[in-house]
C-alpha cells in the first residue's frame, strides 16, 4: 500500500512539471566578456522559447534566437531542464545556455571561441511565432 501511495505521488509530482510554457523575452542588456575584460554592448536579441507536449504526448521544445527586425537561428528540440523553479534551454553544439526564472527573468550566455555574450531580459506568455529560417543554418 505505501509503495502504490509513493508511486501515485511521485506521478503527480512528474505531471506538475508537464505544463507547457510559450514565452517571447526581451533582452534588455548585454555584456560582451573576452580576453581583454567585459564592456557593456547593445542588446540586439529577441528570444522565443517553449516547451510542451507534442502531438504524440512526448515533450518537445524550440528555442528561436532572433536578432531584432532580422531573421531568427531555428532550435528545434533543444535539451531543456527545470530545477527550483528555473528553466535552462541548453544547446551544447551551440555554445548558449538560456535560463528563465521564476520572476520570468532570462540569463542567455552565448559563447564563441573565447568570446562571451551575456544578455539579459524579461519573458512573459506568448504564442509559438512564426519566423522564417536563416538559408543554410543547416536546421
Amino acid at each position: 500500500m505505501v509503495k502504490m501511495l509513493l508511486v501515485i505521488a511521485m506521478a503527480f509530482q512528474a505531471g506538475a512539471h508537464d505544463v507547457d510554457i510559450w514565452q517571447e523575452c526581451q533582452i534588455e542588456s548585454a555584456t560582451l566578456c573576452g580576453a581583454g575584460g567585459c564592456k557593456p554592448v547593445a542588446p540586439t536579441l529577441k528570444l522565443f522559447l517553449g516547451d510542451y507536449a507534442g502531438a504524440s504526448g512526448r515533450r518537445a521544445g524550440y528555442y528561436y534566437r532572433c536578432r531584432r527586425g532580422s531573421l531568427c537561428d531555428i532550435i528545434d528540440d533543444p535539451w531543456i531542464g527545470e530545477s527550483a523553479g528555473y528553466r535552462a534551454f541548453v544547446l551544447r553544439d551551440r555554445g548558449v545556455i538560456t535560463r528563465v526564472g521564476p520572476d520570468n527573468s532570462v540569463t542567455d550566455v552565448a559563447t564563441i571561441e573565447d568570446i562571451v555574450l551575456i544578455s539579459r531580459g524579461r519573458c512573459w506568455a506568448a504564442p509559438r511565432p512564426r519566423v522564417e529560417r536563416i538559408v543554410g543554418s543547416g536546421n
